[in-house]
């Protein structure tokens, strides 16, 4: 059966894994997505690996069709690389997504002045406070807030922005109606309201640890620069600035509160190797 050009690119993004290496040279190989389709589930290319042409034999359609019955009931955008609301700032990235899900007002995800801000999950409540009070400033100038809904600083983000009554976007590692953090079904709700929230796994989808390292190429591609308020040396916040610098954009770094601690070590690696210090609001909108 001959997929029409969306939904190939919704199948080919339930069959491949997000974030894979080799995607890229697929799509570039049949930029046509029906008919790298074809070519999976016949087996036909000797050059794709084959794995991927067995995931795809064995891969139900009607699954497709399941997921986006889900999604249409729950209100939930299935945006695929043809769609027009695709955002442009996502064919920036390394692996851009075959298709990603959004749950809000997609126009958010194009916006021109975002920022990024990134940090730990288990921060200090200085780091916390640092988080939601520049994010607040920041929203109330017009800015968009991207993070990654995880508790520490992504929350107080994310709530930061909110306060401000301004537009914040979370994007998931998880799927969309998964209860992770478990807890905070009203922020994830108010966010969709004032912003969106996103991801490239299924609604039900559960989290992930590898799924985490994946969606960071996507947070750091939103944002017009990157803040980086609480990180150690080997963290989702370091992993988030590595693809901000491969796409060309700049890292602001709230100076550690202690330079002998672990947890504040990947910031002061960061403004060793160049990353701009902020320690105020005035800071901050004089670099993005």
């Amino acid at each position: 059966m001959k997929l029409n050009e969306r939904k190939a690119w919704f199948v080919l993004s339930l069959i491949l894994t997000p974030g894979m290496i080799g995607i890229d040279a697929l799509t570039e190989r049949y930029p046509d997505p029906a008919e790298l389709y074809e070519a999976l589930i016949s087996g036909s290319d000797k050059y794709i690996p084959h794995q991927l042409t067995a995931a795809a034999k064995a891969f139900d359609l009607q699954l497709a069709e399941d997921i986006t019955g889900y999604c249409e009931r729950r209100g939930i955008d299935i945006i695929t690389r043809d769609d027009e609301r695709y955002p442009e700032k996502f064919r920036e990235v390394e692996c851009p997504p075959l298709a990603f899900y959004c749950f809000g007002d997609h126009e958010v995800l194009n916006e021109e002045m975002s920022l990024t801000v990134v940090g730990a999950r288990n921060s200090t409540e200085y780091s916390r406070k640092v988080a939601a009070e520049l994010s607040r400033g920041a929203a109330a100038e017009g800015y968009v807030i991207i993070s990654g809904f995880a508790r520490g600083i992504d929350s107080a983000a994310h709530e930061g922005a909110l306060e401000a009554g301004g537009k914040t976007v979370a994007v998931l590692g998880c799927g969309i109606d998964y209860d992770y953090p478990r807890g905070q079904g009203q922020l994830k709700e108010a966010i969709s309201k004032n912003g969106a929230v996103i991801s490239e796994y299924p609604p039900l989808a559960q989290a992930d640890k590898s799924y985490f390292t994946i969606r960071n190429r996507m947070i750091a591609g939103l944002g017009k620069a990157v803040l980086v308020v609480q990180a150690g040396v080997k963290s989702g916040s370091i992993n988030t600035a590595t693809h901000a610098l491969s796409q060309g954009k700049d890292i602001l770094v709230i100076p550690p509160c202690d330079i002998f601690a672990e947890e504040f070590e990947g910031q002061s690696n960061l403004l060793r190797d160049g990353a701009i210090p902020v320690c105020s609001l005035r800071d901050l909108m004089f670099n993005i």
